[in-house]
């Protein structure tokens, strides 16, 4: 698990809202894969300057030829022979071709099990590594806490994600923090109350104010309560937490093609990233689904 420290956010408006997105289960060069739609995501991210994203890991498919889950018939076409022989470095260079345009919106990634899976047993343990490298942007491992702090200021222009203090009179500006907890996800849940029951799991077990959960291919959300005191014990206060499961672009029933998800019948998947809107001066959050 890491603890990912401080990032912030530079605006300049009271009325300002963001979007955060979960860019997770890509699965690239599965036959399944939804590029366009990816490729659509990613332009709205580029184009919007109130929206920045998080990677939740399984960016691309990672699965060779000597992996049990292994089917030609999932494999995109993009995949030659030649390149099982070095498919770690070919999918991972796609990765990074295709977050290159919004590296400097991105909060920091993560990784998934199929990553994880091929880095261990491939004995290429810091592909993940290098993509955070290559893209100048926080390694957040499987797992991860951290503090997205908006800083508002009159100097500020359009909205700016740094790592450090902005080197700002305190007297000038504003600040709101929001705690947000992230994880790929775990489990092979297919109901929708067996994954809200994973993701209200991970509510109860960390403190923050958002969560994201991926890996089961599915978008819903939750809002929980919960009650304390203020510094002196004097008044009863309400948090709420709220809880994203972040979709898939990868299709559950392929055409022409008979591929994993069909063979084991799972439900057809909604496609798309969810997304949590954010407005910092109000201190309210909801999740997009």
């Amino acid at each position: 698990m890491i603890a990912g420290g401080k990032h912030y956010i530079l605006h300049n408006s009271r009325s300002s809202r963001f979007t955060i997105w979960c860019l997770s289960d890509l699965h690239l060069f599965n036959k399944g894969c939804e590029l366009g739609r990816i490729k659509r995501d990613i332009q709205t991210i580029q184009d919007d300057p109130y929206s920045f994203f998080i990677g939740g890991g399984d960016y691309a498919e990672f699965i060779g030829i000597t992996d049990k889950r292994f089917d030609p018939e999932g494999i995109s076409e993009d995949v030659r022979i030649k390149d099982l022989g070095n498919l770690g470095r070919k999918q991972i260079q796609a990765v990074k071709e295709l977050f290159e345009p919004i590296k400097h919106k991105c909060i920091g990634l993560l990784y998934g099990n199929h990553e994880d899976s091929y880095m261990l047993h491939q004995e290429q343990q810091d592909l993940h590594g290098w993509l955070c490298t290559e893209l100048g942007v926080p390694n957040f491992g499987y797992c991860v806490l951290f503090d997205l702090v908006f800083v508002k200021g009159a100097t500020f222009k359009k909205p700016k994600l740094v790592r450090q203090t902005p080197a700002v009179e305190q007297s000038q500006i504003t600040r709101q923090s929001f705690r947000i907890f992230v994880h790929h996800g775990a489990g092979y849940a297919q109901t929708p109350g067996g994954k809200l029951n994973k993701l209200i799991q991970a509510m109860d077990y960390f403190d923050a104010d958002i969560y994201f959960l991926n890996h089961v291919h599915d978008q819903m959300g939750k809002r929980m309560a919960e009650l304390g005191a203020n510094a002196d014990c004097s008044k009863i206060r309400e948090r709420i937490k709220l809880g994203v499961i972040s979709g898939s672009y990868l299709k559950t029933y392929t055409q022409d093609a008979s591929v994993y998800g069909e063979k084991k019948m799972y439900r057809p998947t909604i496609l798309g990233a969810a997304k949590v809107y954010i407005e910092p001066d109000k201190r309210e959050y909801q999740g997009v689904i």
